[in-house]
């Protein structure tokens, strides 16, 4: 069964690279284009993990992360932003993981394979990960 991933970024050309890259990978991707939509969609649908923009409209990632972990069943949670790290409050809003833009899409796929202790889809994957 192919895992679930809700992208949410308000940047509809981030959305949609990060929406080609994972599928090609195999996940089934869910997209939100602000933190409200984000909300509800993880909600409705009960995605396997979560990939969200910090600074979106509506609701900020780490507003969305901290309202998901107040529930009884959280899947994991990707931040990113553009911003610095250290800016952000990604540790204290529950979040599992802070990437810095630009997302290196290379690395992504691995990381969230790793997150949902997947192992790698091929052998070639499996190198992969063993060096990263």
């Amino acid at each position: 069964m192919r895992k679930r991933v809700l992208v949410a970024d308000d940047e509809p050309l981030t959305a949609e690279m990060l929406t080609l890259m994972l599928t090609f990978r195999g996940y089934e991707v869910v997209c939100a284009r602000d933190g409200r939509e984000a909300l509800r969609v993880a909600r409705e649908l009960k995605p396997d993990i979560i990939l969200m923009d910090v600074l979106m409209p509506g609701m900020e990632g780490d507003e969305v992360t901290r309202a998901l972990r107040a529930d009884a069943e959280c899947p994991p949670v990707v931040l990113f932003s553009s911003g610095d790290e250290a800016d952000i409050g990604w540790q204290e809003a529950g979040a599992d993981v802070f990437l810095q833009k630009p997302i290196d899409l290379v690395r992504l796929p691995d990381l969230l394979d790793r997150l949902l202790g997947q192992p790698p889809d091929s052998p070639r994957d499996a190198r992969r990960a063993r060096i990263a």
